[in-house]
């Protein structure tokens, strides 16, 4: 579940917190690779990294990195998340547009 939330609900993230000093275009938020570009930013940044919330979230690597971005989201908007369950078995698809279950194969085309 962590990398369907990191890949496909960072909208949730990005948009409610303010890093006044980091420039991204608009457009890349929105995007797909919004949170690897933000990584990016945050780790080659140089002031960013005096931030202390800035370096919480990218000490210990890339992977840290997403598993903390993913529990903040879930943790903060479980009940807005538009996750892409199974009817099946109940479990969550590949990607939002998913209609076959990788675990159980169910097909809901």
């Amino acid at each position: 579940m962590v990398e369907y939330i990191f890949n496909y609900c960072g909208k949730y993230f990005w948009r409610k917190v303010n890093f006044a000093s980091v420039k991204v275009p608009a457009s890349a938020i929105e995007s797909e690779a919004a949170n690897l570009l933000m990584y990016k930013v945050l780790t080659e940044g140089g002031d960013i990294l005096c931030d202390k919330n800035i370096s919480e979230l990218t000490n210990d690597g890339y992977e840290a990195y997403k598993l903390r971005i993913a529990k903040r989201i879930f943790n903060a908007h479980k009940e807005e998340l538009e996750l892409n369950l199974c009817p099946k078995c109940n479990k969550i698809a590949r990607t939002p547009l998913a209609k076959q279950c990788r675990f159980c194969h169910h097909d809901w085309h």
